[in-house]
C-alpha cells in the first residue's frame, strides 16, 4: 500500500532523482508562449517565460514586467509568478516562484479502505541574472532553490510526509548576427540537481530566424521560425521541436509548434496571444507529449504587465 503511494510520488515528482526516478517536475513546460511554439524558445526574447528556457532571453535593457503563468495538465495545477527588472548599468534580474500542486493521492490499509490523503506540492524559488557584455552576445544565469512538500491528512501514522530540497543552476546565452535576422541559442538547465541514476539536466541549443521576404509585400505582419535540438547533458538522446509565430501589427500572435520526442511523446500546439497597451495575455494548448492525458489536453495561460 505504501510502497505504491511512494513509487506514485517518485514518478510523478522527485527532484533531485532520488529513488532512480527522473525529476519530472524540473521538466515541465512553462509559458504560454512557449509551449504554443513547441517549446523552440531557447533563442526566443519571451520577457518572463524566457527564465526558464534560457535566461539570457531577459538581457539586452527590455521592459519591466511582472507576470502570472498558470497550466492546468494531468500532473496537476501550476502557477509561476515572476518579476522582470532590468538595468542599463547592472543587468537584468529576475526573481521568480514556482509552485505545481499535484495531484492528490488517496492513501488505503491492506483492505482497501481510504487511510489518509497525501497531498504533494513542488515549489521552486529561483533568481535570474542577465547582461549583454557585446550588441550581439547575451549572457545569464539562473539559480534555483527546490523543495517537493508532502503533506498528509487523515491517519499518517504510517503514510509518507515530510519532503526533500535540492538546489540547481541554469547557463544560457544567445548570439545575433548583426543584420541577419538570425539568432542562435544554447542553454543548460538543472545542472547540479542529479543525485540518483538519472538527471533531469538538459542542453538545449536552437535558433530563430524572421522570415524577412514578407516585408516587400507587408509592415504589417512578421513572421518568425524556430527550431530546437533538447538533449540529456550526456548526449544520449535527443528530441526536435518546431515552432512558429505569426504576428500581425506588433500586438496580436498565432502560434503553432510540433515536438518530436520518443521517450516522453510526440505532439501538437496551438497558441494565441494578444496586447492590449501594457497588458498581454497568452494562451495555448498542446496534444500528446509528457503532459497529456488524451480527454482534455493540457492548457496554459500568461499574463503579463510591462512598463
Amino acid at each position: 500500500m505504501c510502497s505504491a503511494l511512494i513509487s506514485a510520488l517518485v514518478f510523478v515528482s522527485p527532484l533531485s532523482g532520488q529513488g532512480g526516478g527522473e525529476a519530472l517536475f524540473l521538466l515541465l513546460p512553462i509559458g504560454a508562449q512557449a509551449v504554443g511554439m513547441g517549446e523552440a524558445v531557447v533563442a526566443q526574447q519571451i520577457g518572463s517565460e524566457g527564465v526558464w528556457w534560457n535566461p539570457a532571453a531577459i538581457a539586452g535593457g527590455g521592459p519591466a514586467e511582472v507576470a502570472l503563468h498558470h497550466s492546468e495538465t494531468i500532473v496537476g495545477q501550476g502557477n509561476v509568478a515572476t518579476f522582470v527588472i532590468p538595468s542599463r548599468r547592472f543587468g537584468t534580474f529576475a526573481p521568480s516562484i514556482n509552485i505545481m500542486d499535484l495531484e492528490k493521492q488517496i492513501a488505503t490499509d491492506e483492505q482497501g479502505l481510504p487511510q489518509g490523503v497525501i497531498l504533494p506540492t513542488n515549489v521552486i524559488y529561483s533568481l535570474t541574472y542577465a547582461a549583454a557584455p557585446l550588441p550581439f552576445l547575451r549572457a545569464g544565469m539562473t539559480v534555483k532553490h527546490m523543495e517537493l512538500r508532502v503533506r498528509c491528512t487523515g491517519q499518517c501514522t504510517d503514510l509518507p510526509a515530510g519532503g526533500t530540497v535540492s538546489n540547481g543552476v541554469d547557463l544560457g546565452a544567445q548570439l545575433s548576427f548583426g543584420r541577419t535576422p538570425l539568432t542562435v541559442g544554447v542553454a543548460t538547465r538543472n545542472l547540479g540537481v542529479e543525485k540518483g541514476s538519472t538527471s533531469p539536466a538538459r542542453l538545449d541549443v536552437g535558433a530563430s530566424y524572421r522570415i524577412e521576404a514578407l516585408d516587400r509585400y507587408t509592415q504589417d505582419v512578421q513572421v518568425y521560425g524556430m527550431t530546437d535540438v533538447v538533449s540529456k547533458t550526456a548526449l544520449d538522446s535527443a528530441s526536435l521541436r518546431l515552432g512558429g509565430d505569426v504576428v500581425f501589427e506588433q500586438r496580436v500572435h498565432l502560434r503553432g509548434g510540433y515536438i518530436i520526442d520518443r521517450a516522453n511523446g510526440s505532439g501538437a500546439s496551438i497558441g494565441f496571444g494578444i496586447a492590449a497597451g501594457k497588458l498581454v495575455f497568452d494562451l495555448a494548448r498542446s496534444f500528446g507529449g509528457l503532459t497529456s492525458d488524451g480527454d482534455k489536453p493540457p492548457t496554459y495561460f500568461s499574463l503579463r504587465y510591462q512598463w
